[in-house]
């Protein structure tokens, strides 16, 4: 009995393909009303009936089509939708009748016609893959991932959420990216791996709160509500309905409002707590049968109907409970997703136990006129009306108790909100200064021959970095792993940056091993404090190379991790292996060795940290490894050296599925020419 939103339904105005005509654009801020306000799938219309441009014209249609389903007209934007359709295959404007498509198909599924929803999404997807439009594809993917959640197919529902999270990740499409992860956590909820679901939720609310996405904001709030709600924790369930309700009515967004005063009403309920549940649902009630959504308001029949079972008033609860059986059974008639899927459609709740509710519910109706008697209902009413007068005055004292506490735990919430977003801008702040330290693309490109530099933090800012320098007669690079990551291991990559470009800079020194012992120096005396009574142990791993461009030698040495080599001869990789010791405090510290590589014309030289092959993944959560990485680069050897990150990139981020990334990953590659 309560409504969850998905996120793959977003409002795109696509504008930014008729703002070369300011007669257009004047015309369109004049018309357009409002948020709230459905007439405006009509100015819209009329203003792409005007323009003479084709393809401005197309685009002003579907911006009506989808204006129509965001307020709530519904038909009007399927019969706007098809009129368009002719036009855009008439012209062949396979792009925009895809996004035409798909906006029909939005609006098919708020009406609860589920084929015809799929009939328009899948029809939309085919053409967004043949013309490669990948950030309507993954949109396209995630509204049929909805679909098949609605109809608890999960692991179909799962398949085609990840293939959007996939192609959104890829394109760094960070809207998308939080509305796929919102969806995901919409399936584990509704298989009630509630622990699991609250996890993306929040990763949701983090990724929207940095876009400072309210509508995104209030449908991550409405999901924690219902997600709260299913583990019985009405407190918290209540608190973020209220929160996603408060962003809803600012935005004007009616089918949220009706949905979370629908929610709000069945934890007031769950509460015992009549009296507030009557009134959100009834508020529910009157928003729903406005904007003919069937499957909230057949929410709302069952819900009203339990009230009057709680209440015992058994006519209103016989009352609703016919018009929800109603409703139920025009949703039961129409097409539906089985004749996509050959299978029958699972009810949301169980049919013979409804029956015989409903005859229990006639039953005691029906006794209940005959015992009635005008002496006894007057005496009833006297008595009832003097509890109801006790009892509203304990209550009423109850809710100025509340009240207080509610607006003492609001404040709280608000400076622990506040905080947060202090502490996100502190962070990202943090990301521009670690990225500013790493080598620019314009330097790479100028002193390194073919090469590739796959980097990918864990989180926002990173314990890995890759550092270049070139000097009068060398080009000096590595690739190195500092003490953790996050916040901690991106202030030991800044102060081992700092020591590298001493030990090369001020010292000036070549030989990888002699840098090594210098940089070990610095960053034990930086961290070793005996004054203060403190000492620690935190350093880096690195694998660094010294290439001599006079006399094309390169030396190398490392701390822990290797260098591989793949001879273009022998087609396969050899390893140097590395000191066993950090750059860092260590019981046994020893001068790094330095080595000196032997090279030909095609050879390959990578430089890696341990991320990418300690990361869990496959279909057995297992570790990716450093040989299957190995093999990895054996297999794509014919492949450009510039080329191959992507292979790498997507190879590690299929392996990880989504699975939670353990570790940052950087890898160089360099090929010699």
């Amino acid at each position: 009995m309560f409504i969850r939103f998905n996120k793959a339904y977003e409002y795109i105005p696509y504008y930014c393909d008729v703002k070369n005509s300011l007669l257009t654009i004047a015309l369109l801020l004049f018309f357009v009303p409002s948020r709230g306000q459905t007439s405006g799938i009509d100015s819209v219309y009329k203003l792409g009936k005007s323009e003479k441009n084709i393809r401005k014209k197309l685009l002003l249609f579907n911006e009506s089509i989808a204006y129509g389903w965001y307020y709530g007209d519904y038909d009007k934007a399927i019969r706007y939708g098809k009129e368009s359709l002719k036009l855009a295959h008439k012209y062949k404007q396979d792009s925009i009748a895809s996004l035409m498509d798909n906006n029909i198909g939005i609006a098919y599924d708020y009406k609860g016609d589920y084929s015809q929803a799929l009939s328009h999404f899948y029809r939309a997807l085919r053409v967004a893959e043949r013309i490669k439009d990948r950030d309507n594809e993954a949109y396209i993917l995630s509204n049929i991932g909805l679909i098949y959640n609605n109809e608890k197919l999960y692991e179909k529902a799962l398949e085609y959420h990840q293939k959007s999270l996939k192609i959104r990740r890829e394109i760094n499409h960070k809207k998308g990216i939080s509305a796929s992860i919102n969806n995901l956590a919409i399936v584990f909820m509704d298989q009630k791996q509630y622990e699991k679901a609250i996890h993306y939720y929040n990763q949701s609310v983090a990724i929207d709160l940095e876009l400072k996405d309210s509508i995104g904001l209030a449908d991550d709030y409405n999901n924690l509500g219902v997600c709260y709600q299913n583990k019985k924790d009405f407190g918290k369930s209540e608190y973020y309905h209220l929160k996603s309700l408060e962003i809803k009515q600012k935005l004007k967004q009616n089918l949220g409002i009706a949905t979370s005063k629908l929610n709000l009403g069945v934890v007031a309920l769950k509460q015992g707590q009549l009296a507030k549940a009557g009134n959100y649902l009834s508020e529910a009630e009157t928003l729903a049968q406005k904007l003919g959504t069937k499957e909230i308001l057949k929410s709302v029949y069952q819900s009203l109907s339990d009230l009057g079972y709680e209440k015992k008033d058994f006519e209103m609860a016989y009352d609703y409970l016919v018009k929800f059986r109603e409703i139920e059974k025009e949703l039961d008639n129409e097409e539906n997703i089985r004749k996509q899927t050959q299978e029958e459609m699972n009810y949301t709740f169980d049919k013979e136990r409804e029956t015989q509710r409903l005859n229990q519910l006639a039953t005691a109706l029906e006794n209940k006129k005959k015992q009635e008697q005008a002496l006894i209902i007057n005496w009833a009413i006297a008595i009832v009306g003097m509890l109801i007068l006790g009892f509203s005055f304990v209550l009423y004292r109850r809710w100025n108790e509340v009240k207080k506490q509610k607006l003492i735990i609001e404040e709280k919430n608000r400076q622990v909100e506040e905080k947060n977003h202090e502490i996100l801008d502190s962070i990202n702040y943090a990301k521009r200064i670690q990225t500013a330290i790493l080598p620019s693309n314009q330097l790479r490109e100028r002193v390194l021959p073919e090469h590739f530099v796959l980097y990918e933090p864990k989180d926002i800012v990173a314990g890995d970095f890759y550092w270049l320098e070139e000097t009068k007669d060398s080009i000096i690079f590595a690739v190195a792993d500092c003490t953790g990551h996050g916040v901690p291991g991106a202030m030991m990559s800044v102060i081992c940056h700092n020591a590298l470009n001493r030990s090369v800079k001020e010292f000036g020194l070549r030989d990888p091993g002699l840098i090594l012992d210098k940089t070990r120096e610095f960053i034990v005396d930086e961290l070793s404090k005996e004054e203060e009574d403190i000492e620690i142990s935190d350093g880096m791993d690195i694998s660094l190379c010294t290439w001599n461009k006079d006399t094309n030698e390169i030396t190398w040495a490392g701390a822990n991790n290797p260098l591989w080599i793949w001879k273009k001869e022998s087609q396969d990789i050899m390893e140097i292996k590395p000191n066993k010791q950090p750059i860092g405090k260590h019981f046994d510290m020893k001068p790094f060795t330095t080595h000196s590589v032997e090279l030909q014309k095609g050879d390959r030289i990578y430089l890696i940290t341990d991320g990418y092959a300690d990361q869990f993944g496959g279909p057995e959560s297992k570790k990716f490894k450093a040989k299957n990485l190995k093999n990895l680069l054996v297999q794509i050897s014919n492949e450009k050296i510039n080329q191959q990150i992507e292979i790498l990139r997507s190879t590690f981020f299929k392996w990880k599925g989504d699975l939670e990334q353990i570790d940052d990953v950087c890898i160089m590659g360099i090929e010699i020419n």
